[in-house]
């Protein structure tokens, strides 16, 4: 019996997600089909729950919604309040993941970047920054100042992050809730959550020239990410700081996914990032992709 996996999420037409997959499926010789599914918030649990499929992922703006579909969410669902990924258990119960965490320490490990002791600023308070900074945490990042536009949304990620930290004295002193950079400051990595960038014409994140504040930034990490670079990267590396986008880091959540839906199975990693350079490159033209952080 074919087993059937979607995303869900909106919007989702520029996804890559499926072709990774598909390429995953045909490698591993699963009989198993995965689509992309345009979901409206109020049809979010119920498709989640249907009987027609196995699992999936969700993607922007849903994975709060998702988590609370769960009847078994994990110990990182818990601690972020968001899922990306979801499958059906043999009993039929829900359970998810969020293989963002995952996915992040992967792409950082690639890039060549070590959280233990780092100094991060984190751009937005989103799904993607509860992952972020849940992953962080856990690799060990001295601290993490959080730069949103709504310090409301800011202090209620640090106040999550808190309550679900397993070291809640040292959390408490690492995520800080900040208005802009700190003059001259040094970030060991400034890593960029938000959706700035999904869209050609969209404005920077954060314009990382030195003397603005005076901040030095010695690594940029952009979750977004797009045919070729985003103009965010291109942006730090004019500037001389080292910079990657967030290919690695949506094969790497993909990849851990699938392993979720078949465990035993290890994911083929290089085939799936095949995949998805292909299919970004089939693109006539850059177009808005769904961001490392959102599947």
């Amino acid at each position: 019996m074919t087993l059937r996996f979607a995303l869900l999420g909106d919007p989702v037409r520029h996804s890559i997600s499926p072709a990774m997959h598909r390429a995953a499926f045909d490698v591993l010789a699963l009989d198993a089909e995965y689509t992309a599914r345009r979901t409206a918030p109020d049809e979010v649990g119920p498709i989640m729950r249907s009987a027609d499929l196995a699992g999936g992922n969700v993607t922007l703006p849903h994975k709060l919604r998702a988590a609370r579909a769960l009847a078994r969410p994990s110990a990182a669902v818990r601690a972020t309040g968001a899922c990306n990924c979801w499958w059906r258990r043999p009993d039929g119960e829900l359970a998810g993941d969020n293989t963002d965490v995952g996915g992040l320490r992967t792409a950082l490990s690639r890039f060549g970047f070590r959280p233990r002791g780092a100094r991060v600023l984190l751009l937005g308070a989103g799904g993607a920054a509860r992952a972020a900074v849940h992953g962080l945490l856990e690799g060990g990042a001295s601290s993490v100042e959080v730069l949103n536009r709504t310090p409301a949304r800011a202090r209620a990620l640090r106040d999550r992050a808190l309550a679900h930290a397993t070291d809640a004295d040292r959390a408490a002193d690492a995520v800080r809730v900040v208005a802009a950079p700190h003059a001259g400051a040094t970030y060991d990595l400034v890593l960029n959550s938000t959706s700035l960038g999904l869209s050609s014409g969209d404005p920077l994140p954060l314009e990382l020239v030195r003397n603005a504040v005076g901040a030095r930034f010695g690594a940029a990490f952009d979750m977004v990410y797009a045919a070729g670079e985003t103009a965010w990267v291109r942006h730090a590396r004019v500037l001389g700081i080292r910079a990657v986008g967030g290919l690695d880091m949506l094969v790497g959540q993909a990849a851990l996914s699938l392993e979720r839906w078949f465990p035993g199975r290890a994911a083929p990693f290089e085939v799936m990032r095949e995949a998805a350079v292909a299919e970004l490159r089939s693109r006539p033209e850059p177009e808005p992709a769904d961001g490392s952080s959102a599947a």
